[in-house]
């Protein structure tokens, strides 16, 4: 997929951005979680890698683009954080459905790491927002690219429209697997 400029230098180091530690209070906006698999070429799982994320808060800011005393900064959202893959090559996030900025559709901003398939900088977007429609970046990808980009919504709870959203966004590296011989 496309580079996309990291506007984060620090990032969070827990996969919760809903709630800091010791925090009693959580973040503004509609609680989503993010999951996926990270897998190589022939489909077998990346343990290891390292996930970061960041979005914009429940105002459709990025914190690091504010003046540190800005009224549209959520103290209790993270905004970024990290997580590693584990043995099944399998991620997860607890986040908000990030606001759009103008232009633009919901996204949240991912970088994928691991030593032996190099670094993946991609966006992943919601299925069926209507924002998509007229999201510039989004567009300017081919309908291929934008399936791979855009992550499946359900509700966890599939007769509750009220429920969390679980949005899944599995990740393909480019190469083969250390172990694949043939």
């Amino acid at each position: 997929m496309g580079l996309f400029k990291c506007q984060v230098s620090v990032f969070g180091t827990t996969n919760n951005l809903v709630k800091k530690v010791g925090s009693f209070y959580r973040a503004f906006g509609e609680v989503i979680f993010v999951q996926g698999t990270i897998t190589d070429s022939f489909n077998l799982p990346i343990v290891g890698a390292i996930v970061e994320v960041w979005q914009t808060n429940s105002a459709g800011k990025y914190h690091s683009l504010l003046d540190s005393n800005s009224q549209y900064i959520d103290k209790y959202f993270s905004m970024s954080g990290r997580t590693i893959t584990d043995n099944l090559g399998n991620y997860s996030f607890i986040t908000i459905l990030p606001v759009a900025v103008p232009g633009r559709a919901p996204h949240i901003n991912m970088n994928v790491y691991h030593p032996k398939f190099g670094k993946l900088e991609t966006e992943m977007y919601f299925e069926k927002h209507p924002y998509n429609e007229t999201d510039y970046q989004y567009l300017a990808y081919s309908e291929e690219e934008r399936a791979l980009l855009t992550a499946k919504v359900r509700h966890s709870d599939f007769a509750n429209t009220q429920s969390i959203k679980v949005c899944t966004f599995n990740i393909v590296m480019r190469g083969t697997h250390l172990y694949k011989r043939y």
